[in-house]
């Protein structure tokens, strides 16, 4: 016989900078956060992209035919397609700059979101760009090119390429000896906006990676031409890493973060860093029959009203849950294995749509479904299931939801573990 029954969990609100932000995965594109966004509920995101370049044919070197001049060069940030918060906002704008590393980055190192390194020379003036454009072509040279950010650089960095092209350009880690890269940031943390634009680092062609364009003519040509190079970031060479600060202290989410209840009512989600659930289910195995097999095993959560209808900083895609122990973090059971995408169809981790009052009230409620690890945890004997809840890694810093605790008013809406279950026959 199927039977279910709900068990009650225990919720609160924690922050998580755990974050690897130097990921460098083939087939997953890297998308960089750059901008001062704030939020009036979770406060102030500060994202800095820091990234390294390399000459367009790395090993086989690059050289300027003689004789030849530099003209300009222009640092390329190609936009990723998507802006968190509010981004149909035609007048939003954001001022950039960008910066010289004065230490360089490890291809085999990770970097986590508080990840920083010292910065040099400003190598451009500020440039201040209309968010909401970001999504346009781009005409270049009289051709329509990907969408992109463009911060044309200073002397600075052109009598650097000048000088020293030649030398640096006979292999990559040489050149990035030399030269450890950029660092693109917003050019006032003082001034936020209420958007932040993500900007794809990898891509196929000159104006959908980041990079610099070099913009040269031969010296003395009879008829006047204009040449480029490229110094793209390649990634098979090329670290990089998105540094992000959360400002929240005189933000009401910062209540969350110091709540001293034993079982929050409201608690509150975001793509890390930032916050993150942490969800304790008690008694399980007192609160079960003996002899059972788990069919499902969903973790609810669900939005608080006011949640379903905000259009501008909006709620995550998607929850993915991490096991916690004496040990810190582990993979839950029902993720394996981790080398197959198979597992995470099952985990689901999607809103749904919940409806109860003879179907008059909509509740947008995320399920986790956990079976292999609540059976898990039975079978060894442990009484307590504790878990955190984040949300993806493929935006960094956006989304943020607010949600119903275990200790929510409405049960309805109160976080909840459901389990459905088989009685072994004796």
């Amino acid at each position: 016989m199927i039977q279910s029954k709900s068990l009650a969990c225990v919720t609160h609100t924690y922050f998580d900078d755990t974050v690897i932000t130097s990921l460098n995965l083939g087939g997953i594109s890297i998308y960089q956060a750059v901008g001062n966004m704030l939020d009036p509920y979770f406060g102030i995101t500060t994202a800095a992209t820091y990234f390294q370049v390399v000459p367009v044919s790395p090993g086989l070197g690059f050289y300027f035919p003689a004789p030849y001049q530099i003209d300009s060069a222009v640092l390329i940030m190609p936009y990723s397609g998507f802006t968190y918060g509010d981004s149909a906002n035609t007048t939003l704008t954001q001022s950039y700059q960008v910066f010289e590393m004065t230490d360089t980055l490890g291809y085999y190192s990770n970097y986590f979101s508080y990840s920083t390194k010292p910065t040099g020379q400003a190598l451009s003036n500020v440039v201040t760009v209309n968010l909401h454009n970001l999504q346009d072509s781009v005409s270049v040279l009289g051709v329509m090119q990907h969408p992109h950010m463009r911060i044309r650089l200073n002397n600075t960095f052109l009598h650097y390429i000048d000088s020293t092209a030649d030398v640096k350009a006979t292999d990559p880690t040489t050149f990035m000896n030399t030269f450890p890269g950029f660092c693109v940031r917003v050019a006032d943390t003082r001034q936020t906006t209420t958007a932040l634009p993500y900007f794809e680092l990898d891509g196929a062609d000159a104006y959908s990676q980041a990079g610099v364009v070099v913009y040269y003519h031969t010296a003395g040509a009879v008829v006047p031409d204009t040449l480029l190079a490229t110094y793209p970031f390649n990634t098979g060479y090329c670290a990089h890493f998105n540094s992000i600060k959360r400002s929240y202290g005189r933000y009401p989410v910062s209540n969350l973060y110091n709540s001293h209840s034993a079982n929050d009512s409201i608690i509150a989600l975001q793509n890390q860093p930032g916050a993150g659930i942490d969800l304790v289910v008690q008694n399980i195995i007192d609160s079960l029959p003996k002899n059972i097999v788990i069919n499902k095993a969903e973790v609810q959560i669900s939005l608080l009203p006011q949640g379903h209808t905000d259009t501008v900083f909006f709620a995550p895609q998607i929850l993915y849950p991490l096991g916690i122990s004496s040990s810190g973090a582990y993979t839950v059971a029902d993720r394996y294995p981790t080398t197959s995408i198979t597992p995470l169809a099952l985990l689901d981790g999607y809103p749904h749509n919940f409806t109860y009052n003879t179907g008059s009230t909509n509740i947008i409620t995320y399920t986790v479904n956990i079976p292999r690890e609540l059976q898990a945890s039975i079978s060894a004997g442990q009484n307590t299931l504790h878990l955190h809840l984040n949300g993806s890694q493929n935006f960094y810093a956006a989304y943020r939801m607010l949600a119903a605790g275990g200790n929510y008013s409405d049960p309805h809406y109160r976080a909840k573990l459901f389990v459905v279950y088989s009685k072994l026959s004796k």
